[in-house]
Formats: C-alpha cells, structure tokens, sequence
C-alpha cells in the first residue's frame, strides 16, 4: 500500500512539475529578450525602464523620469520595437479598425504625435490576425493600452 501510494505522488508531481518547469524556462528566456531590446535601445545606461508589462506577446515599458517609452511586439515573424522619446510627442490617441460586415474591432493602433514635426508615430496594439481564438485578447489588450495612453499622456503635460 505505502509503496503505490509513493507511486502515484511521484506520478502526479511530475505532471505538474514538467509543465512547471516550461512556464518558467519560457519567462526566463521572454525576459531575457526583453532586456536585450532595452539594452539595444539604451546604449548609454542613461534609461531606467521601471515600469514594464507584458501581455499577449506584446510589451509597454516606461521611464518616466526620462520620458522614455519602448514598444516591444513578437507577434509578427519579426520582432517589432519602437523606442520614443515623450519629450518629442504632443499627444497620444488610440485608433480603432472594424470590419464593415461583422462591425467588429480587428485592429487597435497608437498614435504618437510629434511636437516639431507634422509627423505621426503608428504602431498597432491589437491586431485579429494575430488572436486566433476570434477577439478573446481584444478585451484584455484594449485595457491595457487604455492604461498606458493614460500614462504616456500624463508625462506629456
């Protein structure tokens, strides 16, 4: 009895740990990458990235006392980084696209406006193409984009 009860711990903890064990291995190396985009964008060590979230393959970092934002997408085949400086941007907006037939969003997108330059800085949030499961990410990534517009556009005063 003692011997099959040991057993089938051993079993059930080893179901749990193998997948365990993926999802951290899988953080580690996301976090890794991140960092290296960070680096990339600050060569001089002059930014603090504080603040950063994750979410749906999509990543907002911040640096507020710089002003700094950086922009990090692995969706796409290749991975999609903007870096913009806050001190150059006027405004932040949040564009929608829908489909004409179903009236749903397939596209939600940020616009950065520059100060000096007529210039717009465009880069998606959300993207259907992108969320296989038919807008089950949509709620989750229009929130948090909602969030940030809120914090760029608190530094931009």
């Amino acid at each position: 009895m003692d011997t099959a009860v040991t057993i089938i711990g051993l079993v059930i903890t080893i179901l749990i740990a193998i997948p365990l064990y993926f999802v951290i291995r899988g953080n580690n190396i996301d976090k890794k990458k991140i960092k290296a985009i960070q680096a990339l964008h600050n060569p001089d060590n002059t930014l603090d990235f504080e603040e950063t979230e994750k979410q749906n393959k999509k990543v907002f970092s911040i640096d507020k006392k710089n002003k700094a934002f950086l922009f990090i997408d692995f969706n796409p085949k290749e991975t999609l980084s903007k870096f913009i400086d806050l001190n150059q941007i006027v405004g932040c907006h949040m564009l929608y696209t829908t489909d004409a037939e179903t009236n749903k969003t397939v596209k939600i997108e940020f616009e950065l406006l520059y100060k000096r330059i007529n210039h717009k800085e465009v880069f998606t949030v959300y993207d259907a193409t992108f969320d296989p499961m038919n807008q089950v990410c949509l709620f989750e990534d229009e929130k948090l984009a909602k969030n940030w517009r809120q914090k760029i556009n608190s530094l931009l005063v």
